[in-house]
């Protein structure tokens, strides 16, 4: 793989891969956006006291948990135990490129799939070239070039209506998370990565559950949101949509995997690849924190999968409601 150095204009970028706003502003507009959930969240409510527990793990904790002695640590361990045994299901990665340095940790998130995982790549159209020349040469490896709209979700959508995932059992999907609104933005990411398949033993074990047919939606389960303050802005653009995917009374409600990373059944989201979304239909980007279709969509993924009659499980094939 070509070695990459991030020019100075990408580095500088004053909007990131979501964008967010530079990171010389992000510690202002942290603390604003606090303030604004903990009035969204309600100070003496549960969900407030989760997100307060959550956000002081991740500068605390989150660090060591992902740094490179941790995770050597993690695999050791779980070399002692029994050697998961391989799924029986095919296995892809789709992932947004916005940020092209972090192309080496999905990388390493389908070292640990089962051989012959595919990984699609969807890349804003200006650095397509740079992402295409940083694969050369790697087996599997699909660039798929897009606008720079909708954030991850336009050209995830984009591929689901076009059956790229259609072969697959199976399917992890991560982008370059590294919001610079959040204090706990990066570690978040790596989080999410190292959850989701970050050792071999635990991911291989996960996907069995994929073997079931009514699985659905995998996801780590600390991330996953059904207090109604986390409906935010969006509340009545999802419920357009779950009326537009004609979704049951019963499969319209909150319950989502906050950061939009999480693997699922292609055919979980027949409802929303009915809806022929297109790239027009979502916002130009202006920097929206919230409100977008975008947004909703990112709640609107579960509300697919039951409407189908699939479950969405956490990553010990635990059932969420």
């Amino acid at each position: 793989m070509a070695a990459f150095a991030p020019s100075r204009a990408l580095l500088n970028d004053p909007r990131s891969a979501t964008g967010f706003p530079s990171r010389q502003r992000a510690p202002l507009m942290a603390l604003k956006l606090s303030l604004t959930s903990a009035r969204r969240l309600g100070l003496p409510s549960r969900a407030f006291a989760r997100h307060v527990f959550q956000k002081i793990a991740a500068v605390t904790i989150g660090p060591v948990f992902v740094s490179a002695a941790g995770q050597g640590l993690r695999r050791r361990l779980a070399e002692l135990g029994q050697p998961a045994r391989r799924p029986n299901v095919r296995t892809a990665i789709v992932a947004h490129l916005y940020y092209l340095d972090i192309l080496p940790e999905i990388l390493a998130c389908r070292s640990v799939l089962p051989e012959g995982a595919m990984l699609h790549l969807t890349v804003p159209s200006d650095r397509a070239e740079q992402a295409r020349d940083l694969v050369q040469g790697l087996p599997g490896v699909v660039v798929h070039p897009s606008a720079n709209r909708g954030r991850d979700i336009a050209p995830f959508v984009a591929l689901l209506n076009d059956g790229v995932f259609d072969d697959y059992d199976a399917v992890l999907k991560l982008h370059t998370k590294r919001s610079l609104h959040l204090w706990d933005g990066e570690v978040r990411r790596k989080l999410l990565y190292m959850m989701l398949a970050g050792e071999r033993n635990a991911t291989w074990r996960m996907l069995t559950a994929f073997e079931a047919k009514d699985t659905g939606l995998v996801g780590w389960e600390a991330s996953y949101r059904t207090a109604s303050p986390y409906w935010m802005a969006n509340e009545a653009r999802v419920r357009d949509v779950a009326a537009k995917m004609r979704a049951p009374d019963d499969a319209v409600r909150l319950g989502f995997f906050e950061g939009s990373m999480f693997w699922f059944r292609p055919a979980a989201l027949a409802a929303l690849r009915s809806l022929e979304l297109t790239e027009a239909d979502f916002e130009p980007e202006a920097g929206q924190l919230d409100g977008t279709l975008h947004h909703a969509i990112e709640r609107c993924f579960t509300i697919a999968a039951w409407s189908g009659g699939f479950v969405v499980r956490d990553l010990k094939g635990r059932v969420l409601e």
